[in-house]
């Protein structure tokens, strides 16, 4: 089904259409491909800093990625496997940025900038919950995940479980927040806009923006290449 899942919001003369992905799974490709049909975006963004965004760039050029698995990535992985083939990068990110490459549309980063994210971590993540959370990985090794019946079903409750703490619930809605600010700042300079945005913080995302309100990250469309 074309744009399967997506969701479309209307900002001011944009017409924003998001589509949740889940992060490793290869075949959210085919996801990927049917947005770019249905919306005809002239902007896409992605949920990746604007390091990141170099990232793929690099890996679209050829460059063989560099992979640096934290335990809980690593878990993830396996456990995802359970519902269909996983790869590193996010292949819906590398997808949509091949896609966007080949058709001359530009794409921008809407995450956090890595010093950001640096900031935002040590303002909402105590030193408890640091070490609670560099011992629980061993749990979530161990937890089988059961009523999880789909990769969505899976993506969203490995997502409770790991940001069971405040902090770093806290640190999550920050990204969230800034996503939809970022994209809020986008739409003022597009017509259509297609966001990539993991599973996990979709909701946040979409409810921000439906709320208005937001006041837009930049005041006028930046120029650097990102």
């Amino acid at each position: 089904m074309a744009g399967a899942g997506l969701v479309t919001i209307s900002l001011g003369r944009c017409k924003l259409s998001i589509l949740p992905t889940i992060k490793g799974l290869v075949r959210e490709k085919k996801n990927v491909r049917s947005a770019f049909e249905a919306v005809g975006p002239d902007l896409v963004a992605l949920p990746v800093s604007r390091e990141g965004l170099l990232g793929l760039a690099a890996i679209n050029r050829g460059k063989e990625p560099e992979i640096f698995l934290s335990h809980y990535e690593e878990i993830y992985a396996i456990k995802l496997s359970r519902y269909g083939k996983v790869a590193v990068p996010p292949p819906s990110y590398t997808e949509a940025f091949a896609a966007a490459f080949k058709m001359g549309i530009p794409v921008k980063a809407i995450d956090l900038s890595e010093d950001e994210f640096a900031d935002a971590f040590c303002q909402d993540v105590s030193t408890s919950n640091l070490v609670f959370h560099s011992l629980r990985w061993k749990w979530l090794k161990r937890k089988k995940f059961r009523q999880a019946t789909t990769a969505r079903q899976f993506s969203l409750a490995w997502d409770r479980a790991v940001n069971s703490l405040r902090g770093f619930r806290n640190l999550e809605g920050r990204r969230e927040e800034h996503m939809a600010r970022r994209l809020a700042s986008l739409a003022m300079y597009h017509g259509k806009i297609l966001a990539i945005i993991e599973l996990e913080r979709m909701g946040g995302v979409v409810r921000r923006l439906r709320a208005g309100g937001l006041e837009p990250l930049d005041e006028k469309e930046p120029s650097e290449e990102e």
